[in-house]
């Protein structure tokens, strides 16, 4: 069951370059996925009541190019399947001639708030947006620890970096990714591939580190992970460059 919205992009939801930041359309897509939600009795609030929370554990985007300020654009999302614990949803935006410039394969689990740890999949809520039930998971690319990170930088977790589920939002990593970037780089650069993989959760107070290894080569990418306060690994991603 596809849902789609239209928006126009605004100026202070793009960067210095009239690209469409990350964060905003991280958070864009998410608009988009929780609308359809609420539609149909799955979104935020009613999860709340029942105690239970949507969580991110993995996304893969591809960029062929970031709208600009003014550009109208229409968000699509899906549900695309589900197994015993993980639902799979599809993102994707295309321009008003129908061109997809961005795509995305992301991978969640149910939450309950309370207990703090995943719970099976609900197969009724499935059903209901006439989800497929998947006989093989979908694969993600495997993303790897590096020994060492060329800059390291420590953030505080702050009230307003919280969501719903009460730890870091995820568009807030993307945040702290693109800041450990050169300004000198993000000016001839443009991200084209996104891989993330949400391992634990970042939660208030926390002063968590965030750190950057940059391969310059025929391909540019960019590692990054984020550590607590005792070098636990929290998050991983791999973010593939082009020149803009």
């Amino acid at each position: 069951m596809r849902y789609s919205e239209k928006h126009t992009v605004e100026f202070w939801e793009c960067d210095e370059n009239r690209h469409l930041k990350i964060p905003t359309m991280v958070d864009l897509l998410m608009m988009v996925s929780e609308h359809q939600l609420d539609a149909g009795g799955a979104g935020t609030d009613d999860l709340v009541k029942r105690g239970l929370g949507w969580v991110v554990t993995q996304y893969h985007f591809d960029i062929a190019r970031l709208p600009s300020p003014g550009e109208k654009i229409v968000l699509t999302t899906e549900a695309s399947g589900y197994n015993r614990f993980f639902e799979y949803r599809d993102f994707s935006i295309t321009d008003y001639e129908g061109e997809e410039i961005v795509t995305v394969k992301s991978q969640w689990v149910l939450f309950d708030l309370k207990k703090r740890k995943l719970i099976p999949t609900d197969n009724e809520m499935m059903k209901a947006f006439d989800v497929p039930l998947l006989k093989k998971m979908p694969r993600f690319p495997r993303l790897r620890l590096h020994s060492e990170y060329d800059v390291k930088r420590k953030y505080r977790i702050r009230y307003d970096d919280l969501d719903t589920n009460h730890h870091l939002t995820n568009s807030h990593y993307f945040n702290w990714f693109i800041d450990m970037m050169p300004r000198s780089f993000l000016k001839e650069h443009m991200v084209e591939s996104i891989d993330i993989k949400f391992d634990k959760e970042v939660k208030y107070g926390q002063k968590p580190v965030s750190a950057m290894k940059l391969e310059e080569g025929s391909t540019i990418f960019s590692y990054h992970v984020i550590l607590d306060e005792n070098d636990k690994e929290q998050a991983l991603c791999e973010l593939k460059w082009r020149k803009i």
